[in-house]
């Protein structure tokens, strides 16, 4: 039988076939109903049993049976982006909705990994390859439910021993493997507060309580708890993203709305970022002031496994020189596959699929190079196969 890494280069004009379909039709969270549909297809053409609706529009198929059971994981979701910088054939036609982060190509690769596995089922080791394609990795419902909170709660892990994910990165360079134990993205909160004064005239601002001065006070001094509350080696970001007030230049209005972003890898920093915005906020009554402040916790880092990351390294190193595997890919940005991580071991990893110039993730003009798309097939369908031979060894 052919090697796994010659299935992936046969099958990369497939792959990147369907990554070109999805990203022409994209969807939000928790509306992919055409692209789970588009999914399901493609795995009951290769004999596969099929769950729907597994987290509300989530996909779930296996492979084999029994223990250890691995699992396989990619995220299905696009933006609200309009897809206005870009003039190729699979340009988004679905006004407002985007691709702009990578996600088709993720359902890409699994399928990939997908097709491979299947085609060896009768010569697979003993155990079961769980494939799972997880809405709205890019949000939460006004309940604070996102995809894999919603998987989760349809036990898509229930007896799954491991998990393991992976992301195009649009700025690696193309065919780059990349990995590190340990923290490997950041805990994201949300904030959300309001800051109350009293309203009055701008030409009489004495005879009310300015909500405009009160929230730069106590701006400045959520920037202070980064500088001089926080250990300098210890990475953490309060970031503002929305400051709303007033109707009029000469109006001094009675409210101040203002939400944002926490970011952190350590859990205590987490906590300590959290306390520390709350009494930034309670400036607002030094100043005769009154505020609200709200926050929604999120995701927390994904923490990858030691020894996952060594089989992902040493499986990479099958594939690809050794200047291609590297070390790193530590970031700021969050995601919910850690909420997996909550309940089992995995691991997560980026695969480079710059452009030149490379372009944003999350911006009009993204685009990859999906000419290197069967490297993540090769990668994950191997990773999966080694685990049901060694999963014992391994993991021991």
């Amino acid at each position: 039988m052919t090697s796994i890494l010659e299935d992936s280069k046969t099958l990369s004009k497939k792959i990147i076939q369907w990554r070109r379909h999805l990203h022409a039709n994209p969807e939000l969270g928790f509306q992919e109903i055409n692209t789970a549909e588009f999914i399901t297809s493609k795995l009951k053409e290769l004999g596969l049993k099929v769950t729907q609706n597994v987290g509300r529009t989530g996909v779930v198929a296996s492979i084999g049976s029994g223990n250890p059971c691995i699992a396989l994981r990619a995220d299905m979701d696009a933006l609200p982006i309009q897809d206005s910088k870009n003039d190729t054939e699979y340009k988004s036609v679905n006004n407002g909705v985007m691709h702009a982060c990578g996600h088709d190509a993720h359902v890409a690769i699994l399928l990939g990994a997908a097709t491979i596995l299947a085609k060896r089922k009768e010569i697979l080791p003993e155990g079961e390859i769980r494939l799972i394609f997880q809405p709205y990795e890019e949000g939460q419902d006004k309940d604070g439910i996102g995809g894999a909170d919603a998987m989760m709660k349809d036990g898509v892990l229930e007896g799954v021993d491991v998990i393991i994910g992976q992301h195009v990165h649009a700025e690696l360079e193309p065919g780059t493997f990349q990995i590190k134990e340990g923290y490997f993205s950041a805990a994201v909160d949300t904030f959300y507060g309001k800051i109350y004064g009293k309203g009055c005239h701008g030409a009489y601002p004495h005879e009310g309580i300015d909500p405009i001065f009160i929230t730069a006070q106590v701006i400045n001094a959520v920037q202070g708890i980064i500088s001089r509350r926080i250990d300098p080696l210890e990475p953490g970001v309060i970031s503002f993203g929305k400051i709303h007030a007033g109707t009029a230049a000469n109006i001094i209005p009675s409210k101040v709305e203002l939400a944002g972003t926490i970011r952190s890898l350590d859990p205590d920093i987490r906590t300590q970022l959290k306390e520390d915005l709350e009494k930034a906020f309670q400036l607002a009554s030094h100043f005769g002031g009154k505020y609200e402040l709200r926050i929604v916790e999120g995701f927390r880092s994904i923490d990858n496994n030691s020894k996952l990351v060594k089989l992902l390294q040493d499986v990479a190193l099958k594939f690809l020189p050794p200047e291609k595997v590297v070390t790193g890919g530590l970031g700021m940005g969050a995601e919910d596959f850690s909420v997996f991580l909550n309940s089992i071991p995995g691991a997560y990893f980026y695969l480079g699929t710059a452009l030149n110039p490379p372009r944003k993730h999350h911006a009009p003009d993204f685009d990859i190079n999906d000419s290197v798309l069967y490297l993540g097939t090769a990668i994950m369908a191997e990773a999966a196969i080694q685990l049901l031979k060694n999963y014992e060894n391994i993991m021991s």
